[in-house]
């Protein structure tokens, strides 16, 4: 019984994913390169991680939306830049970032990162495009 759950809620999944992967919108078309953000509204589980458990224990950053310094660089074009974005941290990770235009990128499109103990973090994009993330104290 449980092995069929897990198989549907993952097939499900990759449904999902399928389904979001075309709904693509750029932060800022007046810039000269825009950082790509998933603008869908899509829910997401927010389970408890028992194997990040040890790792956040010691963590000063709680579950919630941070506002960070975001310095992207996309590798392949040499463009990049610095914003001042809202980021959401879950279990000590930075798991979104968030724009102004009400998009964001997520675990579509970026992989979670460990966040240190003075706020940063390292997160890697699609296409070897990179966000250095300082959280603001």
């Amino acid at each position: 019984m449980v092995i069929f759950c897990l198989f549907a809620c993952s097939s499900n999944s990759e449904k999902q994913k399928k389904n979001n992967s075309s709904s693509e919108n750029t932060s800022s078309p007046s810039e000269p390169e825009s950082i790509e953000s998933n603008s869908s509204n899509q829910s997401h589980d927010e389970g408890n991680n028992d194997e990040n458990s040890d790792y956040t224990s010691g963590c000063k950053f709680e579950d919630g939306t941070y506002s960070a310094n975001v310095d992207y660089n996309n590798s392949d074009t040499g463009y990049s830049a610095t914003y001042t974005l809202d980021v959401e941290v879950q279990d000590c990770q930075v798991v979104q970032i968030n724009f102004p235009n009400d998009g964001y990128l997520d675990s579509d499109h970026i992989s979670y990162a460990d966040i240190d103990e003075d706020g940063n973090a390292s997160v890697q994009g699609e296409d070897g495009k990179t966000y250095e993330i300082q959280i603001d104290n």
